[in-house]
């Protein structure tokens, strides 16, 4: 029979502190309460939850602030909800929840006030930024080997804090369970079956498996945990936007209007950027404070401008670039907002400052598909062709059926572009418009592609495609879009010209 996994007096610790976490607990205490000693409780912490226990009540005692803060009426005071959160010393929680947060709990509290000025009470509750959260429940250990990866669970927990956009939570809490077995496999091998589950509806969203050696435990333990960390994010993103559809546009919070933005973002198409735009503006005025619509916003605005969607792309750009600012200033800490501010500073023209924030996320998160691909871009763009092809088949291999995928087709394509395989470029090219036909875009570097290649009936044909969509478009624009070096745009134009496009 598998043990269980998450000893009982951890859970009755994990109550406890749910239950009165302003109390003010001693380890002691909580140890006595639950019938164990302090190590032992400690030692029980520190593999399945990840932190020790006051550490954790120290954690807990900052997300009911907040949420207090978020809510709180006009006569509220920041010291008064210290105290009731478990906060004795008005200065070290100021301290603690700056370092959090990244704000003080008076700016919190007054942002909210002035939020809550003048407008209707429905809509308070879009202060709050809510992020999914997930519980990994205890693995079913089948056989001797087995048994002895009884810490697969903390090593899972551990990889996904590190996402940040997930929360990990206890079960009660959890939007989301994640849940396994761990069996012997036979030959010294283990398999580890694991599924994803809507916890409200009991829906299936994703599931896998995993075979391996177990003569190294720590380091099989670590690399399922990985696999999964990179795994689950496609189809909880997925399962978010999802749920946020389903909800009363009303009533959106800032995290659920940044989601319903999302699609509409990753799609690259002229009038789904400017209702994700909508959308984003909404989310940023509800939660001033959250750096991932502000970046996302930022990349948004890059789009429009580097591929021509409006009249004024300079203007955009600066939004951009602007926007990628002050999203940078609330240092989040997030991959998934670092990686939305590399792209728009790299569509902002700022390679050099989207090369920090790309590095940032891919060391937050090294199995993030969209941060491998943006590091990707930086390298095409610079003309760094192996490296950048490097970068974009890595994204496509960590997430096979991402929604970006089209762009690393692009990118792939960009690289062989560099490196005048123009075959090679084109058939890229083709693909990514066949992963994504709305992007018409595409074809203003297919179109070079073709010609340069020596397929000019192609390249006429292609650049029909581009114009019909794009009708005042000339070379010129195309240069002053995307920031390539000027050698690779010279050869862009030279192939857009030779078929008819206007220069300017």
């Amino acid at each position: 029979m598998a043990p269980q996994l998450v000893p009982g007096p951890l859970k009755r610790a994990l109550d406890l502190l749910e239950a009165d976490p302003a109390r003010g607990w001693t380890v002691d205490e909580i140890a006595s309460a639950c019938g164990v000693g302090c190590r032992t409780l400690q030692r029980h912490f520190r593999r399945f939850i990840g932190r020790m226990p006051m550490e954790f009540l120290r954690d807990l005692r900052l997300g009911r602030a907040r949420q207090e803060l978020l809510r709180a009426s006009g006569r509220a005071s920041v010291t008064d909800i210290a105290a009731r959160s478990g906060f004795n010393h008005a200065g070290r929680f100021a301290t603690q929840y700056r370092a959090r947060y990244g704000e003080s709990p008076s700016a919190t509290l007054s942002r909210n006030q002035r939020i809550a000025v003048g407008r209707p009470q429905r809509l308070t509750a879009l202060a709050a930024v809510e992020r999914p959260a997930v519980a990994v429940l205890p693995f079913d250990l089948i056989g001797r080997d087995a048994c002895r990866a009884a810490g697969i669970t903390g090593e899972i927990a551990s990889a996904l804090m590190r996402v940040r956009w997930i929360a990990v939570v206890v079960p009660a809490r959890a939007r989301y369970h994640l849940q396994g077995s761990v069996r012997d496999g036979g030959a010294g091998r283990l398999r580890v079956m694991i599924s994803l589950l809507d916890a409200a509806t009991g829906r299936y969203l994703w599931a896998d498996r995993w075979d391996g050696g177990c003569s190294d435990l720590f380091e099989f333990e670590e690399r399922v945990a990985e696999r999964i960390a990179a795994a689950i994010q496609q189809p909880m993103r997925e399962a978010e936007i999802d749920r946020a559809w389903r909800q009363d546009p009303a009533q959106l919070n800032a995290w659920e209007l940044t989601m319903r933005a999302l699609p509409r973002v990753l799609s690259v198409e002229a009038a789904a950027e400017e209702m994700a735009l909508e959308l984003l503006e909404r989310a940023m005025e509800a939660a001033p404070s959250d750096a991932l619509p502000m970046a996302l916003a930022a990349w948004c605005h890059g789009l429009r401008g580097c591929h021509n969607f409006c009249q004024r792309p300079d203007q955009e750009k600066a939004a951009a670039r602007e926007l990628a600012g002050r999203a940078a200033q609330l240092g989040s800490g997030d991959p998934l907002a670092e990686t939305m501010l590399s792209a728009g500073y790299c569509l902002a023209h700022d390679l050099a400052t989207a090369a920090i924030h790309a590095d940032r996320a891919l060391v937050l998160d090294g199995s993030s598909a969209w941060a491998w691909g943006r590091s990707g871009w930086i390298k095409a763009y610079a003309g760094e062709a192996a490296e950048g092809i490097e970068r974009f088949q890595i994204a496509r291999a960590l997430a096979p059926s991402d929604p970006l995928n089209f762009l690393c087709s692009v990118g792939i394509g960009a690289g062989h572009f560099w490196a005048a395989r123009y075959d090679e470029s084109a058939r890229w090219f083709e693909r990514a418009l066949a992963e994504n036909p709305a992007a018409v875009w595409i074809n203003h570097t297919l179109t070079p592609a073709y010609a340069l290649g020596g397929y000019k009936e192609q390249a006429r044909q292609s650049l029909t495609e581009l114009t019909r969509a794009f009708p005042d478009l000339t070379i010129a624009q195309v240069r002053s879009g995307l920031p390539y070096r000027s050698d690779f745009l010279d050869r862009v134009a030279d192939g857009l010209e030779s078929v008819g496009m206007r220069p300017c």
